[in-house]
């Protein structure tokens, strides 16, 4: 046994106070004075009777009730964990349920809900429980209630969700509950599949000493082969003047059996196309569909495969926005065909974006030719005379993007030297092996690719010739040869943005078009220029969608409009804001729709949002395993109840033996009082 406040037992000193009324008796007398005995001496009297303990069951009776009084206040506890159970041994209970979308194969969902009643109707009548229901995060309902309904309510109301599963963040908040609670024992039961992508995030989570953790297995032991659309990518081209965008989509077979699907494309919800597919075991298949006429708004496409165990993989939902090809306009001198050939073929590959190559030599190119163009390349030529070039410092003004190519052959007029970011002589050479380039900013957008290991390396291009640059101190050089002169410098010009490359981007002046940094180079370059953004095709579940920062929500406004958001399931959801920006938190898988109903005009925004694939791995972990990292124990492991340290407050608050105390103090008070009145009277009758 253990006390809160031992201090007061220096109070049982009192106990000496009804001792000595007991031993000192004081009698009444009357003096009578004689004046014949004034003179006699005074011989003390000793009464024997007077120091013996006359009443002993008064005596100890008053004793019992303040050694009890001051037992109450020191506030005592039992420590045994025997005797904890005897008088409080209700238990802290959390249950957790795995909500992840790979709980929807088969009837894994509805197994782990009737394993969570289960566990509710085996509460005993004191027992405190929370119900967690968790994938890639975790949420609970009210905390440690003895309120069985509600308990049961959450369970019924529960929804499968879109995340993966994550075991960390349940058991971290279980933790927090179980440290929170003055409940002597502590029992958690984890209902899931109890699939291995999520151990990982369980590494740093170690329950309270004494906690007992039971697995709860929904997983089955034969599973079907589970197919999923893992992914899609969109080729683009242009038939009669508009955009056709086709769609290749790919499929995985995770299983040891060949399966046969079939596949559908859908355009605005609307099916466009179905095709068949055999995809072999433990293998994976494309499948490209016929192209289609893209609109002047993003179009939500999804692909579906026929459903199996586990539906939430079978389709793949994205939007295609037109625009995403950059059109580029070459503008070449005479003999510059291998030069645009290398520049062209560099640009051919691109996907995303996807660039459309106008060729014209310098004397036959039009203003309509310019203003068709998102980024103009003066190949080894000058800016050419008239109105051409007018309209091209109108295009670089106006926000265009300006490549300049100093080979052998340029020649630039004199009364539009602002469009260059410095001036410019003739060429320069490199005797022997040539030059190479030193210095890069990577933190550039045109670097930027080249930055991480083994991305490319820019030393290894050879140099052999040039055209010096002199720039000024407002020019950024982005690159500088080994003897220190620029490679590429960057002028902004109104709105629009020039770079000068100082050699030429074929064979002929350096290496730099053989060696393999030279397409993504030349990509980055024409993307810079353009001011291309690429555009966000789709979204996963659990993330949340900055309104700011979403390409396709710039015509909103997000500060001081009235945004409408639609779910998937057509629900509206609520805008969270900081004052600045807007953010939507994407919880469901399919098309969430952003309107802002103030401004008339505005057209929706459509975000796709898909599963992570991740979680269609089904591979299992052992619970024994789970159980032992989140214990440091075995599962099952109940003997080890009585190792909890639970504090002396959160003791001595659940047995609250002082009231026994202070109630049996009060009673020996009673009986002190009853006993004492009859040997008063019973005195008082004898000596009368």
């Amino acid at each position: 046994m253990g006390f809160l406040v031992p201090l007061f037992f220096t109070a049982l000193a009192v106990l000496g106070v009804p001792v000595l009324i007991h031993m000192i008796q004081r009698q009444r007398t009357e003096i009578i004075e004689f004046p014949s005995l004034m003179f006699v001496r005074k011989i003390p009297f000793h009464s024997l009777r007077r120091q013996r303990v006359r009443h002993l069951l008064l005596l100890l009776l008053r004793c019992a009730a303040l050694a009890l009084l001051i037992a109450a206040f020191a506030r005592p506890f039992f420590r045994s964990a025997v005797l904890v159970a005897v008088t409080g041994g209700s238990r802290e209970v959390v249950i957790l349920v795995d909500r992840s979308y790979s709980m929807g194969y088969g009837n894994r969902w509805e197994r782990a809900r009737d394993a969570a009643r289960d566990v509710v109707r085996d509460l005993a009548p004191d027992d405190q429980a929370t119900i967690i229901f968790f994938d890639s995060g975790a949420q609970s309902g009210a905390r440690s209630t003895r309120d069985r309904a509600s308990l049961l309510a959450a369970i019924d109301t529960a929804e499968l969700g879109a995340g993966t599963t994550r075991y960390g963040p349940a058991l971290q908040l279980a933790q927090g509950i179980f440290e929170d609670s003055d409940q002597p024992r502590l029992e958690a039961f984890l209902i899931t599949d109890f699939q291995r992508i999520g151990v990982d995030s369980a590494a740093n989570t170690l329950l309270p000493p004494g906690t007992v953790l039971t697995a709860v297995s929904v997983a089955d032991e034969d599973e079907t082969p589970n197919v999923s659309v893992s992914g899609a990518s969109v080729q683009r081209d242009f038939f009669s003047s508009r955009e056709r965008a086709a769609v290749t989509v790919r499929l995985a077979n995770r299983g040891n059996e060949t399966v046969e699907r079939q596949v559908a494309l859908e355009l605005n919800g609307q099916e466009f196309e179905s095709l068949p597919v055999t995809v072999e075991a433990n293998s994976s298949a494309t499948l490209t569909f016929a192209p289609f006429t893209l609109e002047d708004m993003a179009m939500p496409v999804s692909v579906r495969a026929v459903a199996d165990a586990l539906p939430h993989d079978d389709v793949f939902h994205f939007t295609v926005a037109p625009g995403d090809i950059v059109p580029v306009l070459v503008v070449g001198g005479a003999g510059a065909a291998d030069a645009n050939r290398y520049l062209r073929t560099a640009l051919a590959p691109g996907s995303s974006p996807s660039f459309s190559v106008t060729v014209r030599s310098v004397d036959q190119v039009t203003t309509a030719d310019v203003a068709a163009a998102r980024v103009v390349v003066l190949n080894d030529v000058g800016l050419p005379s008239g109105q051409v070039g007018a309209a091209v410092r109108r295009f670089v003004e106006a926000g265009g993007g300006l490549w300049v190519v100093l080979g052998e052959n340029v020649r630039w007029p004199a009364d539009n030297l602002d469009l260059l970011p410095g001036t410019f002589g003739e060429p320069a050479d490199r005797d022997g092996r040539g030059g190479t380039l030193v210095f890069v900013d990577y933190s550039h957008p045109v670097f930027e690719v080249f930055s991480a290991p083994r991305s490319g390396d820019l030393t290894t291009p050879r140099f052999f010739r040039y055209r010096p640059l002199n720039v000024g101190p407002e020019t950024a050089v982005l690159a500088k040869f080994d003897d220190g002169a620029a490679a590429l410098a960057e002028h902004a010009v109104g709105e629009g943005r020039v770079l000068i490359w100082t050699s030429t981007i074929d064979n002929f002046w350096n290496d730099f078009a053989l060696k393999v940094v030279y397409p993504p180079f030349v990509h980055k370059v024409v993307e810079y220029l353009a001011a291309y953004t690429s555009p966000t095709a789709y979204l996963t579940a659990g993330q949340v969608l900055d309104l700011a920062q979403y390409p396709g929500a710039v015509d909103l406004d997000v500060v001081g409009g009235n945004l409408v958001v639609r779910d998937p399931s057509d629900d509206r959801v609520a805008v969270g804001r900081d004052g600045r920006t807007g953010f939507i938190d994407l919880t469901e898988q399919g098309f969430y729709e952003i309107r802002d109903t103030d401004a008339a005009d505005s057209a929706s925004v459509v975000v796709a949002v898909n599963v992570d694939l991740a979680e269609s791995n089904l591979e299992r972990v052992d619970p024994q395993e789970l159980v032992a990292a989140a214990t440091g124990r075995a599962a099952g492991d109940r003997s080890v109840t009585t190792q909890r340290e639970l504090e002396p407050e959160d003791l001595e608050r659940d047995q609250t033996l002082w009231w026994y105390l202070l109630i049996g103090a009060l009673g020996f008070l009673a009986s002190e009082t009853v006993v004492s009145n009859r040997l008063s009277r019973t005195e008082l009758d004898a000596d009368e």
